[in-house]
């Protein structure tokens, strides 16, 4: 029988199966010259429908000004589709979204591929069911291209869709968008708690909030000190060849510190194996309380992204596109402070005006170390970051609180679709 494992009571009749060229008509979308666009109606783009799992029109980006008569043909109206033409991996090409605005018609973009509505369905929920894996396969395998690829509107034609009775459509649609208003209350509870975190940052750093100590005494004034007098930065010789002369190793890479993974004794093993020679060893070790930087990017904006190795780890080195920073003993330098300091808005914009260069920035060992940051006293860097970790500790929480309902819906979504 075609129908789903999960159903709705009182729903028992077979899903009748149709292809997407009898509910709608496709058509590709404009290509304006480059003056038309940042003015006129509001047009669907790519990202649009890669951040949006529907579209109203105050959720659109961009604009584009074009005559009345291109208007009248390009019209994006309420329960109409908008599909992905073009992507760089199979995975995303021919995703979808649906239009939900029933005050504003839209345009779209010529990398888009509209459905527009002839039949009676639920626009939601034809929109969950075409993320059915079973679909997506009909879709991407069919996709054309090796470095790019392109999806036609012959192939979303020939897309066969199951299709139960408009009221159980209606059902399912319901459920899964209740689903997805508790997911959108949820990020955006994370979004205010990351909110109320940099402002905490902000004022503590700016010295506008102060800890104190145990008696309810004030802690001494701050000290303001260059990196290069609190420690020194190494950098690294260490590429990703690897060579049979060399002994095996542990890499930590640009994008490890980039994303800021965490990296402890227990997940180290994780990173890229490598070989490193017996001096790279001694010299671009990893040891507790080290903070590693990424000193290069396309835009000074992106550079600097750090992280602190927690504990010493074991037959593990940096590579050659990080520098590290290792404090001297004598710095009293914590190291759970040492996790926030660097993020400051000091400190950022510091490395950001030190950045050097014209297709890629950079900046040196030498400005790295010029470097001025904040230095409270050992007491007060504990209690501050005791402090913002708790706070990470809410957001990692609500994280959490976010994923089981991604994979709650993902259970309905296996369960409740052919």
């Amino acid at each position: 029988m075609n129908a789903p494992k999960l159903r709705f009571k009182g729903f028992n009749d077979e899903w009748k199966l149709t292809l997407l060229s009898n509910l709608m008509s496709f058509s590709n979308g404009i290509n304006a010259d480059k003056d038309s666009y940042g003015h006129g109606r509001k047009f669907i783009n790519v990202l649009d429908i890669l951040n949006n799992n529907s579209i109203k029109y105050d959720d659109i980006i961009g604009s584009v000004f074009v005559s009345q008569k291109v208007e009248q043909t390009n019209k994006v109206e309420y329960g109409d589709l908008l599909f992905l033409r073009s992507s760089e991996t199979r995975d995303d090409i021919g995703k979808s979204s649906v239009y939900l605005d029933k005050n504003e018609f839209a345009l779209y973009g010529g990398f888009v591929i509209r459905g527009k509505r002839q039949k009676e369905y639920n626009p939601y929920f034809l929109k969950l069911n075409l993320e059915s894996p079973g679909i997506r396969h009909q879709i991407s395998s069919k996709a054309g291209g090796s470095t790019r690829f392109n999806v036609s509107q012959s192939i979303l034609s020939s897309v066969e869709v199951s299709l139960p009775s408009q009221m159980e459509q209606e059902k399912i649609a319901d459920f899964i968008c209740h689903l997805d208003k508790k997911m959108q209350l949820q990020k955006e509870k994370i979004e205010l708690l990351k909110e109320k975190k940099k402002g905490f940052i902000q004022k503590i750093f700016n010295q506008e909030l102060r800890f104190k100590d145990e008696n309810g005494k004030e802690y001494p004034e701050w000290q303001f000190k260059k990196l290069g007098e609190i420690g020194e930065f190494k950098t690294s010789s260490v590429d990703k060849v690897i060579k049979n002369s060399e002994e095996q190793v542990y890499l930590l890479n640009y994008m490890d510190v980039y994303n800021h993974k965490v990296v402890n004794i227990n997940n180290y093993r994780t990173l890229t194996k490598n070989s490193a020679s017996s001096q790279q060893i001694v010299t671009n070790n990893l040891k507790k309380g080290d903070i590693i930087f990424t000193p290069s990017s396309e835009t000074p904006e992106d550079i600097g992204h750090s992280i602190v190795i927690p504990t010493d780890l074991p037959n593990t080195v940096y590579s050659y596109h990080l520098i590290r920073f290792r404090p001297y003993k004598s710095a009293q330098l914590d190291i759970k402070y040492s996790h926030f300091f660097c993020n400051t808005d000091l400190v950022r914009k510091q490395i950001i005006k030190h950045a050097t260069g014209s297709t890629r920035f950079t900046v040196s060992k030498e400005n790295f170390s010029n470097i001025l940051v904040p230095l409270p006293s050992k007491k007060e860097q504990q209690n501050i970051a005791e402090f913002l970790m708790l706070l990470d500790k809410q957001i990692k929480n609500e994280k959490e609180r976010l994923t089981v309902l991604g994979v709650q819906k993902q259970a309905f979504m296996r369960n409740m679709f052919i």
